[in-house]
């Protein structure tokens, strides 16, 4: 690559606010990869700061489009989005409204290009203040398969009119922004068009690759797997099965059905073993979890922790010495969570739904359970695991630990992503931290 080279790095709200800690995991690196890197965070509100410190190499730029309008006032905003939707998207709206039937499907793509072009705007307003000189080079990476990968379009072409060079335009992809069955409608707007444009897609996990290959699948050879990683805890966490002490960790959401813990957790020590269980985590089902532990008896056997600050998760994961870690989502792309008690060789229980089955291999460092479990399949799993001798359960924290070394270990998997990805060899000597 040729030297002096801008990385775009467009996120939602990244360093700015709440949300995307896992960047945090690899920003460090892109700094030291690129001589400057400037961070183009696009779905910002009014009043949000700067929360998170960054390399001194790296620039942040807020390129809101401003609030989603609802009702009578995404009127105009629709209509504005039709009139500038390109040929190809169009076509793509109107395909996907004779297949799914809905006409909400074309509004909804034409929010999606109003939010974009709005984006883009705003941020072409900041950029003569980079003062990026003509024939000067730069790559653009979207950390999400959404707007701000149409956003990454939108921005290499007026790059290009300015007499910037981009090298390559690419995008991660997660759940939300991966998974079209999975949304409201059945459909994400601008498919076609974005995967046309971009040189590279890459999943955080082999199946939402395998996901997005077979809905399109012209542009497979543009689809490859780069999974995220997690920071090296060092010493691991001292597992032990007495008590066999269950830990879950996440926002209390529908979709992480946390409140089905309880009856499981009854159903386990009704099977004769002395099981506990500490949930890290807050959110508006917190109401539902409390009254579902008292529906099942389980008070003394329950610690409810409430919000743990993202910096002090692993300490306490390390501390409460679990057996295991339980995840019982009905939708995940590879979760961060995961990666992190890997790391501390902690056994990994949870639904096969995602890219789960690439961090938990069945019976090697930890269970898998069916997306739809009963509560008696979630205890089989548990028990099995409990029901293993000291050999055996040692066994299984070290894979985990393994499992973390091969695929999610951020000091392999970040550089390499910078080289083989981004186009950028790591140097050392990054810039201290800026929380400017």
């Amino acid at each position: 690559m040729p030297a002096a080279t801008t990385l775009f790095l467009l996120t939602n709200v990244f360093p700015l606010s709440k949300g995307e800690e896992f960047i945090e995991n690899e920003i460090g690196h892109l700094s030291r990869a690129f001589d400057r890197v400037v961070i183009v965070a696009a779905q910002t509100r009014p009043g949000d700061v700067v929360t998170r410190r960054v390399p001194g190499n790296v620039e942040v730029l807020t390129a809101a489009g401003g609030a989603r309008p609802t009702g009578r006032d995404a009127i105009p905003a629709i209509l504005s989005g039709l009139r500038h939707l390109p040929r190809e998207a169009l076509s793509e709206s109107v395909s996907s409204l004779s297949k799914l039937r809905d006409p909400k499907i074309l509004a909804v793509d034409a929010l999606f290009e109003e939010r974009a072009r709005r984006s883009a705007d705003a941020l072409a307003a900041e950029l003569p203040g980079l003062r990026l000189a003509p024939g000067s080079h730069a790559v653009i990476y979207s950390f999400w398969f959404h707007i701000q990968a149409r956003l990454a379009m939108l921005l290499a072409a007026d790059l290009r009119a300015r007499g910037v060079v981009v090298d390559r335009i690419v995008s991660r992809a997660h759940r939300y922004d991966l998974y079209e069955s999975e949304t409201a409608y059945g459909h994400i707007p601008e498919r076609r068009l974005i995967l046309g444009a971009l040189d590279g897609v890459y999943p955080v996990s082999e199946q939402g690759s395998e996901e997005l290959r077979s809905r399109w699948p012209a542009f497979a050879d543009k689809i490859h797997t780069r999974h995220l990683g997690t920071v090296d805890p060092g010493e691991v966490a001292v597992c032990s099965t007495a008590p066999f002490h269950i830990v879950s960790c996440s926002h209390l959401v529908p979709v992480k059905r946390v409140e089905r813990i309880p009856a499981i957790l009854a159903g386990l020590r009704a099977r004769g073993v002395d099981a506990v269980w500490t949930h890290l985590g807050d959110g508006p089902q917190m109401d539902a979890v409390r009254a579902a532990v008292a529906a099942a008896g389980v008070e003394e056997s329950t610690d409810l922790r409430g919000h743990v600050p993202n910096t002090e998760i692993t300490r306490t994961e390390r501390e409460l010495q679990p057996s295991c870690f339980l995840n019982l989502s009905t939708s995940e792309g590879l979760p961060v969570s995961m990666m992190e008690v890997a790391a501390l060789g902690i056994p990994i229980v949870a639904t096969e739904v995602g890219g789960v089955a690439e961090i938990v291999h069945d019976e090697r460092n930890g269970k898998l359970i069916p997306a739809d479990f009963t509560d008696e399949q979630a205890i089989d799993a548990l028990s099995w695991l409990a029901g293993l001798d000291e050999e055996r359960f040692r066994g299984i924290c070290a894979e985990s630990r393994r499992v973390w070394e091969a695929g999610f270990d951020q000091a392999k998997v970040y550089p390499a992503f910078c080289s083989e990805v981004l186009g950028a060899s790591e140097v050392l000597g990054a810039a201290e931290p800026s929380a400017d």
